[in-house]
């Protein structure tokens, strides 16, 4: 497929021919779109990265995109990964902890209303929404959360765990009936 790209003295942007393929490069036709889509509310509080579990949120960031595009695509997951966190420093801890973004003092900024305009050209614009407002809830929770694990990953994780109990006392259960 062909793209055209028209380039004028101040901006170059891209026409993407089929969707996936590129994303609006033009600063003004980004400010557009940026004016006359609605956003959450929430889009407008900040997530302070050095407080969130990355290892955690990059994996449900993961988990969610193959759901939504219904099979595992690399690309899409690593640029959702990467337009929604910030790129951590080496972190002297080994277990996955929540790491300081962006190298030491400098908080790392996300701008969850360009990332969800990003993300539209793969998803298409309703999934790219839906996907923005959830991990962005999730991350402001995840922030104010003990070890930086939104609630309710913690709560999903209990529940699975209560349920792999279950059947394991119920396995147990038959096998003294079948003694």
């Amino acid at each position: 497929h062909n793209i055209t790209i028209i380039q004028q003295p101040n901006y170059q942007f891209t026409m993407p021919t089929i969707k996936g393929t590129a994303s609006v490069t033009d600063n003004h036709a980004q400010l557009k779109l940026l004016r006359s889509t609605t956003f959450p509310s929430n889009f407008s509080q900040k997530v302070d990265f050095t407080k969130i579990h990355r290892g955690v949120i990059q994996h449900w960031i993961e988990e969610r995109i193959t759901a939504l595009l219904g099979f595992e695509d690399d690309i899409v997951g690593s640029t959702a990964v990467h337009l929604f966190l910030p790129e951590a420093a080496p972190s002297s801890s080994e277990g996955g902890e929540a790491t300081t973004a962006a190298g030491g003092g400098g908080e790392a900024e996300v701008d969850p209303r360009r990332a969800q305009l990003d993300l539209a050209g793969f998803l298409g614009e309703k999934e790219a929404a839906e996907f923005a407002s959830e991990l962005w809830t999730m991350m402001l929770d995840a922030q104010t959360a003990p070890a930086g694990v939104p609630r309710k990953l913690v709560e999903k994780k209990k529940e699975e765990m209560r349920r792999q109990r279950e059947l394991q006392q119920q396995q147990q259960q038959q096998q003294q009936q079948q003694r």
